[in-house]
């Protein structure tokens, strides 16, 4: 883009996201990067920090596509851009200047008022947002920044494996709705990114979190803000009990120590849940004390709700960026923006997709996302959304056409779980795994709780 004023300049500010403009719109994106973005040379530039946002947001919403695929997408619907481009060079440039501090400060505020209404179904439970906490990792461009900063699942091999980013987020389990997230690299332990989200939950909801979490810190941060939390653990963790309850659940002390074992340096009582399903016996530690206002048959129930997590990675990693995508990015920095766009993508659709069913009064699971993404891309293409109001109608029309953008009703199903990534080029099939399905009929799983006894 040397020499002469391009004739884009001072025009990209005509782009929108199509319906996705509702949560993301230039008023926003402005506010972002005021203050966090370097100002622009002595001559003007059409790829201004507010278009670029839109242009990362596009290579989320397009993760197979190039830059200049992405970029005509962007760009198709606007009449004054038409016959003319931007050359690679200059968006990866662009991209720099824009940097991840601002796409970080778009996502915090479009997840900062929860997704799910008041009447979204399946979302509550006796008055508290349900969500959960969760992690999972994204293959990153082979780089040398890429791999110190991130690192890799090396074992005895230097160079075995994409590096790897670690992001730990904080979701609405009826909707998938992000409201928080954590960017680390592999190495990162998932309880000190877990730290860094719990305070987005929001006094007075519920989180829930796997095994592998429980620690007197994260208790006492959710304390601090007030926040009802379940956690699976393991036998060993607070496994003297204190006060047995009249449901059969206990009160026990959840210890931090040295190392050494010799001075105890935090404590926190937590309430103990043991209950058995499918086969298996489940400990859960919870700092909701009271059995009256949270029953523990009700908690082991609400606990199943922590898979939605599942489905959310599902979405984000297989759907949006495409089976075993590697991030485009060969920078850390670069990596980082290019998440948050993919984090912003996907919560703004997961808004559409509940904007939908509170429309027709169904779960939000009930609605596909694969089909929202598909319609969403096309009205970014055609320009469609220059205000909220515009957005609005898009979604209405999407409810009122429910048919197309319906997901089956399925019974409970399960899959086979094995090794994500086949390590040989050329796998053979196990014979024993030939003709079965990728996923078979669940069985109805009878909660049983086990009472504690001393």
């Amino acid at each position: 883009m040397s020499g002469a004023r391009h004739v884009w300049t001072g025009l990209t500010g005509r782009v929108n996201l199509g319906v996705l403009t509702r949560w993301v719109s230039p008023d926003l994106v402005a506010a972002a990067v005021s203050g966090r973005v370097p100002p622009s040379g002595p001559r003007p530039s059409p790829l201004t920090p507010q278009f670029m946002v839109y242009f990362t947001l596009g290579l989320a919403l397009w993760s197979q596509d190039s830059y200049e695929d992405v970029l005509d997408n962007l760009t198709a619907g606007v009449p004054e851009l038409a016959g003319a481009s931007v050359d690679k060079s200059s968006l990866h440039n662009a991209r720099q200047k824009l940097g991840s501090a601002a796409m970080a400060e778009v996502f915090a505020q479009v997840a900062a008022a929860p997704v799910a209404g008041a009447g979204t179904a399946g979302a509550w439970w006796r008055g508290r947002l349900v969500l959960a906490v969760d992690g999972f990792v994204v293959d990153v461009k082979d780089s040398a920044l890429n791999r110190v900063a991130f690192a890799a699942p090396t074992g005895a091999q230097p160079r075995a494996g994409y590096p790897q980013a670690k992001v730990v987020t904080l979701a609405e389990c009826g909707t998938h709705g992000l409201r928080a997230a954590a960017i680390g690299g592999y190495l990162s332990p998932e309880r000190e990114l877990a730290e860094q989200v719990i305070g987005a939950a929001g006094p007075g909801n519920v989180v829930l979190f796997d095994a592998g979490f429980p620690s007197v810190r994260l208790f006492q941060l959710a304390a601090q803000q007030q926040v009802a939390v379940v956690m699976r653990a393991g036998a060993a963790i607070a496994r003297n009990p204190v006060q047995l309850l009249p449901d059969g659940s206990c009160l026990a002390t959840l210890d931090t120590v040295k190392k050494s074992g010799a001075k105890r340096i935090g404590q926190v009582t937590v309430r103990v849940i043991e209950y058995q399903v499918g086969g298996h016996k489940v400990r859960l530690l919870t700092n909701l004390l009271d059995p009256n206002t949270a029953p523990a048959a009700e908690l082991a129930a609400l606990y199943a709700q922590r898979w939605q997590t599942e489905q959310t990675f599902r979405e984000i990693k297989t759907i949006q960026q495409g089976h075993e995508y590697v991030l485009r990015s060969g920078s850390p920095e670069l990596v980082r923006a290019e998440i948050w766009g993919h984090l912003i993508v996907h919560l703004c659709l997961n808004r559409l997709k509940t904007m939908i069913a509170d429309q027709r009064g169904m779960d939000p699971d009930r609605i596909s996302f694969i089909k929202v993404l598909k319609h969403a891309r096309r009205t970014v293409i055609a320009q469609l959304a220059h205000t909220v109001k515009a957005a609005t109608a898009i979604a209405t029309a999407m409810a009122a056409d429910l048919s197309r953008y319906l997901n089956p009703a399925q019974h409970p199903r399960t899959s086979y779980r094995s090794t994500k990534r086949i390590r040989h080029r050329y796998p053979r099939r196990p014979h024993t795994r030939i003709g079965k399905p990728v996923t078979t009929p669940a069985p109805h799983h009878t909660i049983t709780l086990i009472p504690t006894t001393t």
